[in-house]
């Protein structure tokens, strides 16, 4: 009974140079797939996220009365007056004021795309 054991079982012979191989090569390609996909998520979701609020900052920054815009609540109006944090708006016998961080469009030639 015990000759078939021993036939059965693996057997275990310690190396010394294919342990330390193995350990060597796993740090870095353990980590190496977060690592793409870190970089991965940075190139598809972050870097134009960053470009269009840097756009959007330069358009609000250069606001001036007559300008149509969309803000965050979604109401398209014209721009009547432009204080320092703060925009009056006027869409159709309403006049708004809203906060310059409100606007989320701000349109081009007057026209919704």
């Amino acid at each position: 009974m015990l000759g078939l054991f021993f036939q059965l079982a693996p057997v275990a012979v310690p190396t010394t140079g294919g342990v330390a191989q193995a350990t060597q090569g796993g740090g870095l390609m353990t980590f190496l797939p977060i690592i793409l996909m870190v970089v991965f998520m940075y190139l598809l979701v972050f870097l134009p996220e960053s470009k269009k609020r840097k756009k959007l900052q330069k358009q609000v920054e250069s606001l001036k009365q007559g300008d149509k815009v969309i803000t965050l609540g979604h109401i398209v109006g014209t721009i009547e007056f432009i204080g320092e944090k703060t925009i009056y708006i006027k869409s159709q016998d309403a006049k708004i004021e809203i906060a310059k961080s409100g606007i989320a469009t701000v349109l081009e030639h007057g026209k919704i795309d």
